[in-house]
């Protein structure tokens, strides 16, 4: 048996690698449209992004599933530890793959990072949209709304909402 992988076992690891960069991409994109349609005040539009964000999500889910089962294959084949990340299995591939495989394993990263920030970025802007819209609420009818703090400090309000606002919800 050779010391390194050989094309046939690293080569759908390298295709693994590509398609979740390519769909960190398309996951990116939603998020940013959902921002777009977050700033046009469209919550129509963001209610369905949302779901093709989930969708996406569990998308990628599968997919980054597929390759850790891919990897722990591979380290399992060179007795390696299971649970050992692919970079520090790169001495086990030959010397011309690694800096592409690295490339892949930092693109990942990198995309994770990129979409984590985006998403925490369209959280805290609906959260605020929320925020605003219940002291617009709160204060056109101030008599219905009363603000509580649960045990971890966080508001919350109750209260009836006003019959125009109820054939919203």
């Amino acid at each position: 048996m050779n010391d390194t992988f050989e094309e046939k076992e690293w080569n759908p690891l390298v295709d693994l690698l590509r398609e979740e960069v390519q769909e960190y991409g398309g996951l990116y994109n939603l998020l940013e449209r959902q921002q777009d349609e977050i700033f046009n005040r469209e919550p129509e539009n963001v209610m369905r992004t949302n779901e093709d964000i989930e969708a996406h999500m569990k998308l990628m889910n599968t997919l980054r599933e597929k390759r850790e089962a891919k990897v722990r294959t591979m380290a399992e084949e060179r007795n390696c530890d299971p649970s050992q990340s692919l970079k520090k299995m790169l001495p086990e591939f030959p010397d011309f793959i690694r800096p592409m495989l690295a490339a892949l394993i930092d693109e990942v990263n990198a995309m994770v990072s990129r979409t984590r920030r985006k998403a925490r970025q369209n959280y805290l802007l609906l959260s605020r949209t929320m925020e605003i819209t219940q002291e617009a609420l709160r204060m056109s009818e101030p008599d219905n709304y009363t603000k509580t703090y649960s045990r971890k400090g966080r508001v919350g309000m109750t209260g009836n909402l006003p019959g125009s606002y109820k054939a919203f919800v």
